[in-house]
């Protein structure tokens, strides 16, 4: 009967072929997440502005955000309530008083998803410009007084 084993052995292996098959095909879908790269306490410590990049892996995305919260508050999950960027971006935020948050980018703001007011807080946003700085003087070995003099 080395027939009949063949078949046993045939059938455990479709067995486990279809158990297989049918975990890959019931895996959770992996969660988005924030992931916090920097906080700003307002100066009457009351409010906090977060930066932070939203990791969707299942989407294969990152995208940039800056939420504002209560200082003794965590960040929730999901995007950010204030400014919200389709790609990961470098974005810095910085308290001008307690109610006027800046928010710098090399990236172009009017490409995001933002607003102006939140609450008491306006929000204003610049583009950071990076630019190439060249020496002061085009020949190292010259001095000021010796580029007037010629």
């Amino acid at each position: 009967m080395p027939g009949s084993a063949q078949i046993m052995h045939s059938l455990r292996c479709l067995s486990l072929l279809c158990l297989s098959l049918m975990l890959l095909c019931c895996h959770e879908p992996q969660r988005c997440r924030n992931v916090t790269t920097s906080d700003e306490v307002s100066p009457n410590g009351l409010l906090q502005a977060v930066t932070f990049r939203r990791w969707c892996p299942e989407e294969h995305s990152i995208t940039t955000h800056v939420s504002i919260i209560r200082a003794n508050e965590t960040l929730p999950d999901g995007n950010g309530n204030v400014f919200g960027y389709e790609n990961e971006i470098a974005i810095r935020v910085s308290w001008l008083s307690n109610t006027r948050l800046a928010v710098y980018t090399y990236a172009d703001p009017g490409k995001a998803t933002k607003i102006e007011r939140a609450g008491n807080v306006s929000i204003e946003y610049s583009r950071i410009i990076e630019t190439a700085l060249v020496p002061a003087f085009p020949n190292s070995e010259s001095t000021p007084e010796q580029t007037n003099k010629n």
